[in-house]
């Protein structure tokens, strides 16, 4: 059987090495595109909420991906949760919210969880994203989201380490909570740094994105 051909999309150059590394050590025999719009994510730090462009946008770019023989669409772009739903209902090939498996896993460490994110506007569309499934499966959840600034901007100049220290740093400010999720998938790079400031469970989008695509195909 020929490799599964899967499509990322991204907003953000950042989260295309973590989206790699991420198959590397999960799928490795997939077969991996990834489509970039980088002026997604500036666009919609523009916007306080969804325009009909950015809706348009991201159907666009999933149709564009199926078009091209993605057999499932993985977006890497946090802050268009609702446009991927609409999208999903349209193209006749799964299509996947970045943080649905990162959701899941963590909702299976406990109740209390920590949301880091450094894309100010990803930590509504995300917090209400983390609603809408505590809802149907684990009613008893409570999301604290977190905005670390600064983190972002340093990993957009090449400077992992600072980007890397600000988020552990806020890892490690985290009291009573039973796991910590790290928001977006150009934050994957901090997850030593932020196991080590923290005693509770770090989990990350892009792996848990990989075990969910691979899973559709292997049932594993």
């Amino acid at each position: 059987m020929d490799p599964r051909r899967i499509t990322v999309i991204h907003a953000t150059e950042a989260s295309m090495a973590p989206v790699a590394d991420a198959f590397d050590r999960n799928w490795s025999g997939a077969e991996l595109t990834q489509i970039l719009d980088d002026g997604l994510s500036r666009d919609r730090q523009r916007q306080p909420r969804l325009t009909d462009n950015l809706r348009r946008r991201i159907h666009d770019l999933a149709a564009y991906a199926a078009d091209c023989g993605a057999e499932a669409v993985l977006f890497a772009c946090s802050a268009f949760g609702e446009a991927i739903d609409a999208a999903a209902r349209q193209i006749p090939i799964p299509v996947l919210k970045p943080n649905e498996a990162m959701f899941r896993a963590a909702l299976d460490c406990g109740n209390e969880l920590v949301l880091l994110v450094t894309f100010e506007p990803a930590g509504p569309a995300m917090a209400a994203e983390f609603g809408e499934m505590a809802d149907r499966a684990q009613p008893s959840a409570r999301l604290t989201t977190v905005y670390v600034p600064g983190a972002l901007d340093a990993l957009r100049r090449g400077d992992e380490t600072t980007h890397n220290s600000l988020i552990a740093d806020a890892a490690g400010q985290v009291s009573g909570a039973d796991a910590v999720m790290l928001g977006q998938f150009s934050m994957a790079c901090a997850n030593a740094d932020c196991g080590r400031a923290t005693s509770v469970p770090v989990f990350t989008s892009p792996d848990a994105a990989v075990g969910q695509l691979r899973g559709l195909f292997h049932g594993d």
